[in-house]
């Protein structure tokens, strides 16, 4: 029997135990745990997760529970940084066949931004960067905002590892799949290991990133699915 068990605070919002006691973060906060999709899954999960030495799904849970107002307007921030550098907006400016495989693999992502979310990014296609507009810059703050902290952890974590918002939009919002997601936001490194070969040492780094970035899907994919306006 799990020694983890979830107790009812309010409606379908609980605080997670562990040996009848609250199961708390490092910073000594209690664990709340709210629109999960199933109280077992969840139970078991965390009960497996829990004899790993450095579980990435502790982690975030810990990660998660810890922001309070002040650092979650330092994660907004540190999100909305990446908008004027996303990896989608940048295109390499020879007609090679880099460029030809950017135009294939990204150019979707943008499609559905602008369609779905109004968001109408400017690429970059020369060494004269260009800002990406105010309002672009206003409704990514008005989503990631109205985020609960489960999904902004995971949200900010995408980003970093993706170095694109246009991508970890697409996820969060149902647009591509794990591996074509992770695979089209290292299209470059794709590309160059075929050109160049294999560096053994950034490759064990690369499966490392990889990995990671496949646990944060699996962390919130735990959680029902937030709905944005768009």
């Amino acid at each position: 029997m799990s020694k983890f068990s979830l107790k009812e605070t309010t409606n379908k919002r609980y605080i997670l135990f562990y040996n009848k006691k609250p199961f708390r973060t490092f910073k000594g906060k209690s664990i709340f745990v709210f629109k999960i999709k199933s109280k077992s899954a969840f139970i078991k999960k965390i009960s497996n997760e829990f004899t790993h030495k450095n579980s990435n799904f502790i982690k975030l849970l810990f990660f998660s529970n810890d922001i309070d107002k002040k650092y979650r307007k330092v994660i907004i921030d540190d999100i909305l940084n990446y908008i004027d550098t996303d990896t989608v907006c940048f295109r390499n400016h020879n007609e090679n066949q880099l460029k030809k495989l950017e135009i294939k693999r990204w150019d979707h992502y943008l499609d559905f931004c602008d369609k779905y979310l109004s968001l109408d990014f400017h690429i970059n296609n020369s060494i004269i960067f260009k800002k990406q507009k105010k309002k672009i810059h206003n409704k990514i703050f008005k989503i990631i905002s109205s985020m609960n902290n489960y999904t902004l952890s995971a949200f900010y974590f995408l980003v970093t590892v993706t170095n694109s918002i246009i991508i970890t939009l697409n996820l969060v919002f149902n647009n591509t799949n794990i591996d074509l997601a992770w695979e089209d936001s290292n299209l470059e490194y794709e590309y160059n290991q075929k050109l160049w070969g294999k560096d053994d040492e950034f490759a064990e780094k690369f499966l490392l990133k990889k990995s990671f970035f496949i646990d944060i899907i699996n962390f919130i994919s735990f959680f029902d699915r937030e709905i944005y306006e768009g």
